[in-house]
């Protein structure tokens, strides 16, 4: 079989597996969009403290957004007087919460890996904001340029007026988010399942296992990291790729920091993190998010997850 049939068999395969999981994925998305309004998870944010942590985490949980998706709703709630670590927060939880990116992890990682995976993402979040509260706080990360009013990021919190119309139609709008949703992320999947059909076509399963399973001569976590930070993906499509890994061999902990320290270390994420909250913020933002990332997943690697 040639290379180029081989690869279009991994990637019809993975099409197989997957092509469920996207559209009950995208159909809850749409349902969330639709009922739950983002004016609401941005209130309540503006001061750094335990509950406005624990509330800027549950609001990424419910939104159920991409990492893409995340970044102008967290500067809205930075304009509507959310503190920096609180909306920083909320950009760190979202992308692990969306429903799409749940579906997903279920289907490679089953519902102890998901679980575990989730778990960790919130954990690392709400970690990420107290540390970064505390440093609001005491005046160690700079004061940001003005935040600009840009319609882009007052439309990310949506224009549905909850009670204005019927619940069938509003179950048609909620169709028509999660399909806008689709047409927002579906090149970002595709990208991830791309990448995923080369590991499943061409990389040997016992190199996974060797350098990125459990019994690799050096730390598998250590060696995911650079992984993390070389692939641009968005949180969807690190699902995908992460999760192919995973069934290559790779060890959980290698999957949490894959799909955690790769969003994190976003280059779009980073520049909107640097020109919207400031230099000192951006760069707490990161060692804070891959510090805690990577400590946990030493954590599970230990505790042989």
């Amino acid at each position: 079989m040639s290379w180029l049939n081989l690869y279009a068999q991994a990637v019809a395969n993975l099409l197989t597996d997957l092509w469920l999981y996207f559209l009950i994925g995208f159909l809850i998305a749409g349902v969330v969009a639709e009922f739950i309004s983002k004016q609401l998870l941005s209130r309540y944010l503006g001061r750094n403290t335990v509950s406005t942590m624990i509330r800027a985490t549950l609001s990424g949980t419910i939104t159920s957004v991409c990492s893409c998706g995340a970044i102008p709703i967290a500067v809205t709630m930075r304009q509507g007087g959310a503190t920096r670590a609180a909306a920083l927060t909320f950009m760190l939880a979202a992308p692990w919460a969306g429903f799409v990116q749940l579906v997903i992890f279920y289907n490679f990682l089953g519902f102890r890996g998901t679980a575990i995976v989730f778990g960790g993402a919130l954990s690392v979040a709400f970690l990420a904001g107290m540390v970064l509260g505390r440093l609001e706080d005491h005046g160690w990360l700079d004061d940001p340029e003005p935040l600009s009013t840009a319609a882009a990021c007052e439309d990310s919190l949506g224009d549905q007026k909850p009670g204005q119309l019927p619940f069938q139609a509003r179950l048609v709008n909620a169709g028509r988010k999660g399909w806008e949703s689709f047409l927002e992320l579906w090149k970002f999947l595709a990208i991830g399942l791309l990448l995923a059909a080369v590991l499943k076509a061409f990389i040997p399963m016992v190199w996974v296992a060797e350098y990125l399973g459990s019994e690799a001569s050096f730390n598998p976590v250590l060696t995911a990291l650079p992984i993390a930070i070389a692939v641009e993906l968005c949180s969807e499509g690190f699902s995908i790729f992460a999760g192919q890994l995973h069934q290559m061999g790779a060890t959980l902990p290698v999957v949490f920091v894959v799909v955690l320290v790769g969003v994190t270390t976003d280059f779009t994420e980073l520049t909107v993190v640097f020109g919207k909250f400031g230099k000192r913020c951006a760069v707490g933002y990161v060692v804070t998010a891959t510090t805690l990332t990577v400590g946990l997943a030493l954590i599970l690697q230990w505790l042989a997850v």
